[in-house]
């Protein structure tokens, strides 16, 4: 159990440096509300997007402790493999939402980039623990 914690941990530690407006969190934020969009900004609450966020890292890391080992992860490098493996797939399955979405490349390489960084942090954390 301590596993899952520290990886739902990390997980937001990543989350809060990859949306930084010192990393990427300004470039997403233009990206994701341009002007004609500004009034959409805020449009859920705090508690309801730190929730959806907290929940997803732990789905993520209950996921991972559950495949991982099936995916035959019993090496360091093997667990984080396997992350960047089922992120890729993952990018894959949601890249036809960028092109009939109309969504900004850049957004969306973002937003992957940060799902593949949490998926790594997570799978070495559950290793690791």
């Amino acid at each position: 159990m301590l596993d899952i914690i520290l990886a739902v941990v990390a997980a937001q530690f990543i989350g809060f440096l990859w949306y930084n407006p010192h990393t990427f969190g300004n470039m997403w934020l233009k990206m994701t509300y341009p002007p004609y969009r500004k009034h959409e900004f805020g449009k859920y609450p705090d508690h309801v997007c730190y929730g959806s966020a907290f929940a997803s890292a732990l789905s993520v890391a209950l996921l991972l402790s559950y495949m991982l080992p099936y995916l035959g992860a019993t090496t360091l490098w093997a667990s984080v493999r396997s992350a960047l493996l089922l992120s890729a797939l993952t990018t894959a399955v949601e890249l036809p939402h960028l092109t009939f979405g109309a969504q900004e490349i850049g957004m969306f390489a973002i937003d992957k980039g940060h799902n593949m960084a949490v998926m790594v942090v997570q799978a070495i954390v559950l290793f690791l623990v």
